[in-house]
């Protein structure tokens, strides 16, 4: 299997059923959080197919547009965060070493290594440890023609 669509597949079958940063607004994150430098590539045929469909072992990958994907590395020191916000396309996050909470308006979960999770609307992440640096695996599916990978957004109201 072409190892870009097997990325892809290995991003959606845990979602199961470039990097360029946002303008800050309102909810900026603690600035210590550290960043590699990410791996980007067009995924394979999504630009000849803006219909491209993948489908094995019950993982579904369907795209409708020309598609990228980035993978890469996130380091959050003990009590870092990243303030709210959004991005294009959807994110797969699993977790190496240390924990993370993540917030969506009106809640809260945590996740500490081996697990995963997706990042899709509005969100919030942090390390809740005063001692552990946080280590996240990132993998970004989204439209090639995204202008940002990060958009910052206000605190959200829970109702």
């Amino acid at each position: 299997m072409d190892r870009r669509i097997g990325v892809a597949l290995g991003a959606v079958a845990v979602l199961a059923g470039g990097a360029v940063a946002g303008a800050a607004v309102a909810s900026p994150g603690s600035g210590d959080v550290v960043q590699s430098t990410p791996v980007v590539g067009l995924l394979d045929g999504s630009g000849e197919h803006p219909r491209l469909k993948v489908r094995q072992d019950g993982v579904r990958l369907d795209l409708d547009v020309e598609t990228r994907v980035a993978s890469f590395r996130l380091t959050y020191p003990p009590g870092a965060f990243s303030g709210w916000h959004a991005h294009p396309g959807i994110v797969v996050v699993v977790v190496q070493a240390g924990e993370v909470e993540r917030r969506t308006p009106c809640t809260v979960e945590t996740f500490s290594v081996g697990e995963a999770f997706t990042e899709v609307g509005a969100h919030h992440v942090s390390n809740p440890s005063a001692t552990v640096p946080a280590v996240l695996e990132i993998t970004r599916v989204y439209p090639a023609d995204a202008t940002q990978a990060r958009i910052d957004l206000p605190v959200p109201d829970c109702p």
